[in-house]
């Protein structure tokens, strides 16, 4: 499979930030951060590595992507903020992927599957998968909404066997970075009209507000 043009993607939605890149020949190079808290600034040099690694300059790229999430809002603003500042001089297409679709392809299962995330403040992050494909629109709801839910087959970074007791857990098979060049190899090879992507990338900040949360206790 081979990519639609020379791509830089990066994603710090849960834990530790994940590059990679797509040469337009179909080869990847993929890092992930040392830390489970990455600082801004070393963001552009683990970038720039890449880079060096993939044998491309910056204006060699013809795409970037960014996991736009849902997950830590600290992770996807630095993120997005990172590729819009890029962008900024390239003023290339950018092709935003579900950060829980990048979980999706962290392991080899081809019937439906839950991506399950903790979201804090007793909400979950919630999407349903096959392969690559994306069968219900990303969510955030409460454990307690989820508790009533069919339990089934599902994968998160890190299990949850208290909560999810009544589900069966599917460990990650592939480094974060990997799974993310797959899915982006997938989406370019499916994709109609580059040129409509946007120039800068928006969060999906799904989870409710405070002051929503409250709202419905009130």
């Amino acid at each position: 499979m081979t990519c639609a043009g020379n791509l830089l993607a990066l994603d710090i939605a849960f834990g530790a930030a994940c590059a990679c890149v797509n040469r337009r020949d179909g080869s990847s190079f993929t890092l992930q951060s040392e830390s489970d808290r990455p600082h801004s600034q070393a963001i552009m040099p683990m970038l720039e590595k890449l880079l060096d690694m993939s044998n491309l300059t910056w204006r060699e790229l013809e795409m970037l992507a960014c996991g736009i999430g849902p997950g830590s809002f600290t992770g996807l603003r630095i993120a997005a903020a990172t590729i819009s500042g890029i962008n900024s001089q390239l003023k290339l297409p950018v092709l935003e992927v579900s950060s829980l679709a990048i979980s999706a392809a962290q392991i080899d299962y081809d019937a439906p599957l839950h991506i399950i995330e903790d979201a804090r403040a007793g909400m979950a992050y919630v999407g349903q998968y096959q392969g690559h494909n994306m069968l219900e629109k990303d969510t955030c709801i409460t454990w307690h909404e989820l508790a009533v839910w069919p339990a089934g087959m599902y994968s998160a970074q890190q299990a949850d066997n208290e909560r999810l007791a009544q589900w069966q857990y599917i460990e990650p098979q592939y480094r974060r970075p990997e799974a993310m060049a797959r899915v982006l190899l997938s989406m370019c090879e499916n994709m109609q009209n580059i040129d409509a992507l946007p120039r800068h990338p928006q969060p999906a900040y799904i989870n409710p507000s405070q002051a929503e949360r409250n709202a419905t206790h009130v």
